[in-house]
């Protein structure tokens, strides 16, 4: 997704202490915030793709995509969507000053030998159901832009924003300034030099890749400190903390290695794979909402908390009467890129068809194209998930070469049936963001709750 401009530099200054070698306080432009706020919109496959360094474990679903046959697939079209998801506000982001997301432009495609009442497809290798492939580019309609140039995209482009160092942005206010000071330790501006850093794309992609692991992203990058480890940590839900939502749930055989404490692996059906795969389409904002502050990533919870706190009137162009609040506080997955069935409250943005002809839109995640969405993966199938959510497509695979590869005595096996609903779907998400063990990090608890009720 290409940025609509792409200038030096953007407005920033910074407010150092020297002594400590930190940035204590910014005022920065709109056009600055509109790109850390953007972060948000990124599905966690995308923020994987653009990045170096591990995430949790959720990297190796990535991986494990990555590795699959596209055979273990309905098609190679579902494999890309997880590789490469869709950003639910491309549109927005394509009037970024700075956009970081680099995926394809979504692209309305048609049949050329049945248009216009063939079939359509959002994704490029579809095919009609005559058989040829749907490859003919149709430009959708624009939509009406009614917005002032300079409006700015999620907060108002002609504004300036405190920012922090743990990137907490606030309306610029002496009232906000002073208070934020004294609670920082700082009764004036005596021990603080001012810096206007150079701010570019280069600058926007490093404070991404700080921002996910640590609470001094601002220092971190203009001036250079050394990073230090991961600063994100997530605090399991218990069942009975009562969880809202009766969505889908998954049945699960665990196996636990009881000298280790801990689960080695689960064995699961493609409900359940399908579910842990749509992790990667998942805009990072939608994990911050459904995780509602039982999470902390880095900086970005501080931007997610940040948009709440602001008041709609420093929302930018697409706050309206019909929709006064920010698109980043209900973000959803893109068009065809999510999971049905799943326990959790994510949904998929409507579908973006033209309005002047009908057409059958290609789904690709089921057998043939033409009927309801499925999932990702073929039915029936069978998979080894382990602990650090590295999966494997038992259907394909030697089960005696996988229990070899374990190094573990049977004996000191133990298998549970489990069941996932909304509060263990939530536990694997906010684990497999924030530790290398998801599995037991977030359903140990259910073992030991079937522990209990044995010795009782």
């Amino acid at each position: 997704m290409a940025s609509v401009q792409s200038p030096s530099s953007s407005p920033l200054r910074l407010f150092v202490d020297k002594e400590r070698n930190k940035v204590v306080v910014g005022e920065a432009s709109g056009d600055f915030i509109d790109a850390l706020l953007s972060f948000l919109t990124l599905p966690l496959g995308t923020i994987i793709r653009l990045r170096s360094a591990e995430i949790g474990c959720i990297s190796n679903l990535y991986r494990s995509v990555q590795n699959f046959n596209t055979q273990v697939f309905w098609n190679g079209i579902c494999k890309k969507m997880l590789l490469c998801p869709r950003n639910p506000c491309e549109k927005h982001c394509q009037k970024l000053r700075f956009s970081v997301d680099d995926t394809e432009p979504t692209k309305y495609l048609m049949c050329g030998s049945c248009r216009p009442y063939g079939w359509a497809s959002f994704f490029a290798g579809a095919s009609c159901s005559c058989g040829k492939l749907i490859d003919q580019e149709v430009k959708l309609p624009e939509e009406e832009d009614n917005n002032l140039k300079g409006d700015g995209v999620f907060v108002r482009g002609e504004s300036i924003y405190l920012i922090f160092d743990d990137l907490t942005v606030l309306q610029t206010s002496t009232r906000n300034t002073i208070h934020q000071l004294i609670q920082l330790g700082y009764t004036d501006f005596t021990k603080l030099t001012e810096i206007s850093p150079k701010v570019g794309l280069n600058q926007i992609m490093d404070l991404l890749n700080r921002a996910l692991i640590s609470t001094s992203s601002l220092t971190d990058v203009f001036l250079g400190r050394e990073a230090g480890g991961s600063m994100s940590s997530f605090t399991p839900l218990l069942a009975s903390q009562n969880v809202s939502g009766s969505g889908p749930s998954f049945n699960l055989q665990i196996t636990v290695s009881k000298s280790k404490n801990k689960i080695l692996y689960a064995e699961a059906k493609e409900d359940f794979t399908d579910f842990l795969f749509s992790f990667l389409s998942m805009p990072l904002g939608s994990t911050l909402k459904l995780l509602d502050g039982n999470i902390n990533i880095g900086s970005m919870h501080n931007l997610y908390k940040s948009v709440k706190g602001l008041n709609p009137s420093w929302f930018g162009r697409y706050r309206s009467k019909r929709r006064p609040f920010s698109p980043l506080l209900d973000l959803k997955v893109a068009y065809q890129n999510g999971c049905k069935n799943q326990p959790l409250d994510v949904h998929e943005e409507e579908c973006p068809r033209r309005t002047d002809y009908s057409s059958q839109v290609f789904e690709p995640r089921c057998a043939n194209g033409s009927g309801q969405a499925v999932g990702f993966v073929k039915r029936p199938s069978l998979f080894a998930v382990m602990d650090d959510l590295q999966v494997t497509p038992l259907t394909s695979t030697s089960s005696i070469s996988f229990l070899q590869k374990l190094h573990v005595p049977f004996n000191d096996l133990e298998e549970y049936k489990v069941t996932i609903h909304k509060t263990e779907a939530l536990n694997l998400l906010g684990a497999s963001l924030t530790s290398k063990a998801a599995l037991t990090n977030g359903l140990s608890y259910l073992v030991k709750k079937q522990e209990e009720e044995a010795s009782t």
